[in-house]
């Protein structure tokens, strides 16, 4: 038998975690209302949805999913697809055993309809690349699921060249979910994006705003803005979040912002989401040929927020990007994407 990615048809898709692996996550009824909302809307309303097997405790946010896709018709679930991410010890290190994978698709399947036309289109991927198992054997073990009717796909996760080539020479791979922001550019220039263009795999750019730096609200908190985020939030332990390191990236926030505002018109969020939007598909962009494409999937935890995140979107020409580019050499990143200890699990 012959088997094909799960195609993705959505401009944007929508991450779940902050819904559930929060200090205070909101209560799981009003969590629904937002993905209904988000998956519905006329203007902006996504197909995709993004979550992960230790998104919180207890199976949290698979319990979140499961009671979205039990509100939905069998009709509506069936437009939907849903990426997950799992395989992971408890000590959250990437896991890519046969037992490991096998133990977390029939947990995370239990959550949805046995019956394929009754839930949405199922995308499993190891959180990041385990180095204790051949990638290559890891994704077999994933296949044989695929293989099995048990989901409909595979996904990766901040996989370097290497994993990628090892994942599509064993499977049809749909889509690998990276970060990408205007803060965080580094499959632009590490090779990754190259590699998935060259095989047409989509991107699922994952904390497309900087998890909340790329904000109005940011630069309108600017002095305060490290204080406002709670007590126990994993930003507290990224590099870019660092009180010593803020003053220097909250630079390149501002000049972003003024650019937003006075050059396009448009709020920080839609500038950062656009110009994600607009390297997407692209014949040539910073010397990648035939740019595969890239679907933002930025979160929200109310409607509003949601609306804030997504609305409003502008076209950007050669020459806004051209300045954007300019903008982002003059005010360099300060901060690793997470932290030492973290860094040796990206880009494996």
């Amino acid at each position: 038998m012959s088997y094909k990615p799960v195609p993705l048809h959505s401009k944007f898709g929508f991450g779940t975690m902050s819904m559930t692996w929060t200090p205070v996550p909101p209560p799981t009824e009003a969590s629904v209302e937002s993905l209904k909302f988000v998956t519905s809307h006329e203007e902006f309303g996504t197909k995709l949805l993004n979550g992960g097997e230790f998104y919180g405790p207890n199976n949290v946010n698979l319990k979140l999913l499961k009671a979205f896709v039990d509100s939905n018709t069998a009709e509506f679930n069936r437009g939907l697809t849903i990426s997950i991410k799992g395989a992971i010890s408890p000590e959250l290190r990437p896991d890519g055993s046969k037992e490991q994978i096998d133990k977390s698709i029939a947990n995370l399947t239990s959550f949805f309809p046995k019956d394929k036309n009754a839930r949405p289109k199922l995308l499993f991927e190891i959180a990041r690349v385990d180095k204790n198992t051949p990638y290559e054997e890891t994704i077999s073990y994933i296949a044989e699921h695929v293989k099995s009717g048990a989901i409909d796909g595979i996904s990766l996760s901040e996989v370097g060249i290497e994993s990628i080539r090892k994942a599509v020479a064993t499977f049809p791979i749909s889509c690998v979910e990276l970060e990408l922001s205007l803060m965080s550019t580094d499959i632009l220039e590490n090779g990754i994006l190259e590699e998935l263009s060259k095989h047409n795999i989509p991107v699922i750019a994952y904390s497309p705003l900087c998890r909340g730096y790329l904000t109005d609200f940011t630069v309108d908190h600017a002095d305060n803005w490290l204080d406002t985020i709670p007590k126990g939030d994993h930003r507290h332990l990224f590099e870019k979040f660092f009180p010593e390191n803020y003053e220097q990236n909250i630079k390149l926030v501002k000049a972003l912002h003024k650019y937003a505002h006075e050059v396009k018109n448009t709020t920080l969020e839609s500038l950062s989401l656009s110009w994600i939007l607009a390297i997407s598909g692209r014949k040539e962009f910073r010397g990648i040929k035939n740019v595969a494409p890239i679907l933002p999937i930025p979160s929200g935890s109310t409607k509003d927020k949601i609306t804030r995140n997504f609305s409003n979107i502008v076209e950007l020409s050669d020459e806004d990007l051209d300045a954007i580019d300019k903008l982002i050499k003059e005010f360099p990143i300060k901060g690793l994407r997470y932290n030492a200890h973290a860094e040796a699990t990206l880009n494996g």
